[in-house]
């Protein structure tokens, strides 16, 4: 399968490159390439914070989950969340909705609602 042409630009210049070309790569000058793998570092630096974030919101959703506090957790203040925070942070918030919420009507309880309501009826019945 071959991989989608990339075309950066470095100071001006245009490199298209792909993951499978050595030549193009080996064509960028020593002082753009560099510029490149710094960039590039940067990227996957943000990435692995951004995982990194998602692995501590769900552990969090997860102890909080079963009640006890996530221990080294500290939340950070003031950074954007990525496409993984959110799923997170998402997850988080449907387990605890989930967690708060009453339990649903069950066949017991209909029961006693049908019986009480028989009851109101006949006692209604026997005053008037």
């Amino acid at each position: 399968m071959d991989q989608p042409g990339i075309t950066v630009v470095i100071n001006g210049k245009a490199f298209s490159l792909r993951a499978s070309d050595g030549d193009g790569i080996a064509a960028i000058p020593a002082v753009e390439r560099q510029q490149l793998i710094d960039l590039l570092e940067a990227v996957k630096q943000q990435e692995e914070r951004a995982r990194e974030m998602a692995r501590r919101a769900i552990h969090v959703a997860s102890a909080s989950a079963g009640g006890a506090a996530a221990p080294g957790y500290r939340p950070v203040k003031g950074e954007r969340l990525g496409a993984g925070d959110v799923d997170a942070l998402m997850a988080r918030l449907v387990a605890e909705d989930s967690r708060s919420r009453k339990p649903g009507l069950t066949r017991e309880g209909l029961f006693r609602w049908v019986l009480g309501a028989v009851v109101v009826i006949v006692l209604l019945v026997l005053i008037f």
